[in-house]
């Protein structure tokens, strides 16, 4: 009898582990890829737009279009975030909705002027960008119209900036703590005021309410009831002249109604209904304009 004896079996060599992948090379690799699609998008509109004399691109324009959108929606180009910078006061719901893009969405779709157009229509919003990018990011960047005072017109109150101009906001009552200006024309001359009140911090915070009289010059309410009437020439003299007076003196602690700054050589005042004589500081009727 023959004794066959076995070979032994080769041993198989051990697979090698697949190194992994830095997940920075994989996202370099995927913006290559879309740029690459972006810029073969773009090549075929190009010569789309070069060949648009004829009538036969003219009869597909809109199918070339239509194809080129849903091509790039298939090869990955679709939104998949919204980036919005310069927002304080205009509702987040609001400004969604008016951008009116869902995730998901060719980015090709997405037509900025078109989103421009709508978010610029926002009460808050005085202007705006819009950009869309191959990497699926949609950016806007609003900028706002700037609460600068209350316009106290016909009962109802308005929020004005400081140029003026009226913003079309429904609450302006969240901005009780704002001057209030009075008058026609007031808006477009208190940024002038305001500046001017600022020579003088402390005083300037008694300031509640500035009306525009008779479109020359102004007379301000503050937080007593005083009234003061400032001169249509130089009111910046009479501004400084007053508060050294309360510094010096505590002026506005006395019971008066009306200061009256509007001659150059002496200041009116007229004492509250009720109160004693002052014999310090003449008084004198005064006209209102």
């Amino acid at each position: 009898m023959r004794r066959v004896t076995a070979k032994p079996r080769a041993s198989q060599p051990r697979a090698k582990a697949k190194p992994r992948r830095d997940p920075r090379s994989l996202r370099r690799q995927r913006l290559q890829r879309q740029a690459a699609i972006g810029a073969a998008l773009l090549a075929i509109a190009g010569a789309g737009w070069m060949l648009w004399p004829s009538e036969w691109i003219q009869r597909q324009g809109t199918a070339l279009g239509d194809g080129m959108v849903a091509l790039s929606g298939h090869l990955g180009l679709t939104l998949q975030s919204v980036t919005v910078d310069g927002r304080e006061q205009t509702p987040p719901e609001e400004l969604l909705a008016a951008i009116g893009a869902d995730r998901g969405t060719p980015i090709l779709a997405l037509d900025p002027a078109a989103i421009r157009a709508r978010v610029e229509n926002l009460p808050w919003v005085k202007s705006a960008s819009v950009h869309r990018g191959l990497d699926g990011n949609l950016k806007v960047h609003i900028d706002e119209f700037a609460p600068f005072a209350l316009w106290q017109r016909d009962g109802k109150f308005y929020l004005v900036d400081r140029e003026g101009e009226a913003i079309a906001a429904s609450d302006p009552g969240r901005f009780s703590q704002l001057l209030v200006l009075v008058g026609d024309n007031a808006p477009q001359h208190a940024s002038d005021l305001v500046a001017m009140l600022g020579l003088e911090p402390e005083l300037k915070a008694r300031v509640k309410a500035a009306v525009w009289v008779g479109d020359r010059r102004w007379n301000l309410r503050l937080d007593n009831g005083v009234d003061v009437k400032l001169p249509e020439t130089n009111p910046t003299a009479a501004w400084l002249q007053l508060a050294r007076l309360e510094r010096e003196q505590g002026l506005l602690k006395r019971d008066l109604s009306t200061i009256d700054l509007r001659l150059p050589d002496r200041m009116v005042v007229r004492l509250a209904p009720g109160s004693e004589p002052a014999a310090a500081k003449p008084t004198a009727p005064g006209s209102d304009t």
